[in-house]
């Protein structure tokens, strides 16, 4: 018995190690190449963000290696009879199973860690490297397009053109939330990363807003970097670490708590004075506004965990389900045990998968229906399991 289990797990390594780096070949290209044209990113800063991207994409390209290792080998196995034989011998599935089942469940842990890698530290990373990047990004999309717009559309730069030296000629800055336009002669841009601050310097500057119009030689005009680049919004309980979010809730229970007795004071000093008007009063209504945002931050907060561990163990579920269907289907046609197995997870395991974490996070249903995904795609896999176990 224990060659069949080193036969099997050694093969289905192999198997499972090609079809990862491809798949994660693949998926790295996309990620690259997509950050590589969105924000102009030079050869060096496209290296610099490979070990994030990857990071990024693992717990994708992971469970869908695994399925498609055991779709592979056991389609093989079975087409060639190979499991009717270990039948002959007494040997049930569930014995050769048992061991591949228990690897699924090591890389839904492995998968689980590398998840909480990616969003500490290959999220932080990649935005470093962007920040990094940031000003060149700003440089070249003025060049080609002669028009940048921040993401919240509340600031516009026009240009008639850069210089050699980075300065740009006869820009227009449309500032939306103080409408008002300033125009300048040339202008230079710098950005410091420590501080998060674009700053753009402005040459004899015409402003003008609201029928006003205002003269002046120089200005210096600071912009947040969180309002030129759109990949600074990755905030709130998904770019946090499971420990930040078990602080953070702690924090935010406090600050219900503190809204509360806020209230509570406001209506017993009212009850004292024998003023029903002031029952409610606007700082009571503020405090119940405040106390709804931190119940729905809680809410989301509580997703959170259970959500990654949930995406961590769909490694162990899509093997769970993928090798009893690759044998109880006896081909050895790997293709189509393959889209055999993906087609339940395609139709079945994403669509409740997303159900069930918007249900969460609205609060409509508990935090754990985030594993209603995983549970249904068990159920599957446990009737087939049954079926190779029968005959």
């Amino acid at each position: 018995m224990g060659i069949i289990v080193r036969y099997i797990l050694r093969e289905l390594g192999i198997t499972l190690l090609f079809g990862f780096v491809a798949l994660t070949s693949v998926l790295l290209i996309v990620v690259l190449v997509r950050e590589a044209i969105n924000y102009h990113l030079s050869i060096l800063d496209v290296l610099k963000i490979v070990p994030n991207a990857f990071a990024e994409t693992f717990n994708i390209s992971l469970p869908v290696s695994l399925l498609l290792a055991v779709s592979i080998f056991f389609s093989r196995m079975s087409g060639t009879n190979e499991t009717i034989a270990l039948k002959s011998l007494g040997i049930p599935p569930k014995d050769f199973l048992i061991p591949v089942f228990a690897a699924a469940v090591l890389f839904s842990f492995v998968g689980v860690g590398v998840n909480e890698l990616a969003i500490t530290e290959g999220r932080a990373g990649l935005n470093y490297i962007l920040y990094r990047a940031s000003e060149n990004t700003l440089i070249e999309t003025l060049k080609s397009e002669k028009k940048f717009v921040t993401p919240n559309n509340q600031i516009t730069i026009i240009v008639k053109g850069v210089d050699d030296n980075r300065n740009l000629i006869e820009p227009r800055i449309i500032l939306k939330k103080e409408s008002i336009t300033v125009d300048a002669r040339p202008a230079q841009i710098s950005i410091n990363i420590e501080q998060e601050m674009v700053t753009l310097k402005l040459f004899g500057i015409r402003v003008s807003g609201d029928g006003l119009t205002y003269i002046g030689k120089d200005e210096v005009i600071p912009i947040a970097l969180s309002e030129i680049m759109p990949w600074n919004k990755r905030s709130g309980a998904s770019s946090m670490g499971l420990d930040q979010i078990n602080t953070e809730r702690k924090a935010t229970v406090e600050q219900i708590e503190q809204q509360r007795r806020l209230i509570a004071a406001h209506r017993a000093f009212a009850a004292c004075m024998g003023s029903v008007d002031d029952w409610t009063t606007p700082q009571i209504e503020k405090a119940n506004e405040e106390i709804r945002r931190l119940k729905k931050h809680n809410t989301k907060l509580s997703v959170e965990s259970p959500r990654r561990w949930a995406n961590g163990f769909s490694c162990f579920f899509f093997v769970w389900l993928g090798a009893p269907l690759a044998i109880w289907m006896r081909t050895s046609d790997f293709f189509t045990s393959f889209f055999a197995c993906f087609v339940p997870i395609l139709l079945l395991y994403y669509p409740l998968l997303t159900f069930g974490l918007s249900q969460a996070k609205s609060g409509a249903l508990s935090p754990m229906c985030v594993w209603t995904a995983n549970a249904a795609v068990g159920l599957i896999g446990l009737w087939f399991l049954r079926q190779i176990h029968r005959y």
